[in-house]
């Protein structure tokens, strides 16, 4: 697998694992729905030093 094929699908493997893992790790899906909301305003006007993370972040919003 190329590896830019492979960066391409991490964020949705760590996105079907913050799933399934959530429950366990005492996470809700309440909280993970506040930080989809936390995130997505965040990522309305980001900083520069944020541009990593909404673009992880609008990948796995495009995913799920």
């Amino acid at each position: 697998m190329a590896p830019s094929r492979l960066f391409t699908l991490l964020p949705l493997a760590l996105g079907g694992l913050l799933l399934s893992t959530a429950p366990v790790v005492g996470l809700s899906l309440d909280d993970v729905q506040a930080l989809n909301r936390e995130l997505g305003r965040l990522c309305n006007a980001p900083p520069r030093q944020a541009l990593a993370v909404c673009r992880i972040h609008a990948r796995l919003v495009r995913a799920l």
